[in-house]
């Protein structure tokens, strides 16, 4: 809670508000120390130091995500866990936390709302977004913010990976899923062995599952964007195989599924799926993170998903780690 804006102010007040050692001295609160955050821009550096330049002086509300999370409304999540809506906010995502997202229409992390003295977001995690299906569906984006006052910094080891983009699908076969959970494409047209289902998409942490379809054609799971399926470029096609594309997994920076004989195979880490090498039976793997998928002979890949979405002021971004997809 800030202190108060006139009137008798104590160094105990301002102790409980910004911590600090006892015995108490007013060279503690220098703004910019260890004590006293920058928000207070009454508060000088260095020199003269009075009770009245601590007038509505408040101290960063810290919210820690220690456990993964799915969709996450961080302004939500917040005042639930005690902020008062006012004082600046930090938001500390932990090493090894996902912040994640199971729809391409929604964000991993969501930054909306009133943040009137700013939000700071510091990433030691993994922020991503949802991976389009295979057969051209788009990624989804990592992080949407229309805060318009958001400093997020990336920190060393850390991720913000917008989904791949599913692959496309050929006539009897379909496109791999993209990075981020895309399922593959499915299920595929039949031409006589039957119609198959893309494989589904990996869990957090996990690899996309194989496609179905027969042995040797059907697109492998991968741990980024999985491959897609794949049909004999011979003869009719009323008796020649075909299997559907692998599913995109959740590993980072991880690496894309087999696409077999002339499928395209799935994008790795920011990398494009890659599309048919040849024929018109066969589909493209589904893209890496943040990238798009391969074409297939049939139809083109899906567009990667942003990293970051802005749908108000661009705010600042510093990053140490490894950012998937666009985010300016």
């Amino acid at each position: 809670m800030a202190l108060q804006s006139s009137g008798i102010i104590t160094l105990t007040n301002i102790q409980t508000e910004f911590g600090g050692s006892n015995p108490i001295g007013m060279s503690e609160y220098y703004r910019g120390g260890s004590n006293t955050t920058a928000n207070n821009t009454d508060v000088p550096t260095t020199g003269a130091i009075s009770m009245s330049n601590f007038y509505s002086g408040t101290s960063v509300y810290t919210y820690t995500i220690s456990a993964s999370v799915q969709e996450a409304n961080v302004r939500s999540l917040a005042i639930t866990s005690g902020w008062d809506g006012t004082a600046p906010l930090k938001v500390v995502i932990n090493s090894g936390v996902y912040v994640w997202s199971d729809s391409t229409s929604n964000a991993g992390l969501l930054v909306s709302g009133s943040f009137p003295t700013g939000i700071t977001i510091e990433n030691s995690g993994y922020i991503i977004g949802k991976g389009g299906a295979g057969n051209g569906f788009a990624g989804g984006p990592a992080l949407i913010d229309s805060s318009g006052s958001l400093t997020l910094s990336n920190l060393s080891g850390a991720y913000i990976a917008g989904g791949g983009g599913g692959g496309g699908n050929g006539a009897y076969s379909s496109g791999g899923g993209g990075a981020g959970g895309g399922p593959g494409g499915g299920p595929t047209s039949n031409d006589g062995y039957g119609s198959f289902n893309g494989g589904a998409g990996g869990s957090i942490g996990q690899s996309g599952s194989n496609g179905a379809g027969v042995s040797g054609y059907f697109g492998y799971g991968g741990g980024a964007g999985g491959g897609g399926g794949s049909t004999l470029d011979a003869g009719s096609k009323t008796d020649n195989p075909s299997g559907a594309g692998g599913g995109g997994g959740r590993i980072l920076p991880g690496t894309g599924g087999v696409g077999p004989r002339n499928a395209g195979n799935g994008g790795s880490a920011g990398n494009t799926g890659s599309s048919t090498a040849g024929g018109q039976w066969h589909s493209g793997g589904g893209g890496g993170w943040g990238a798009s998928g391969g074409s297939g002979t049939n139809q083109a890949g899906g567009a990667g998903g942003r990293a970051i979405t802005w749908s108000s002021t661009q705010g600042t971004v510093t990053n140490s780690g490894a950012i998937y997809g666009a985010y300016t």
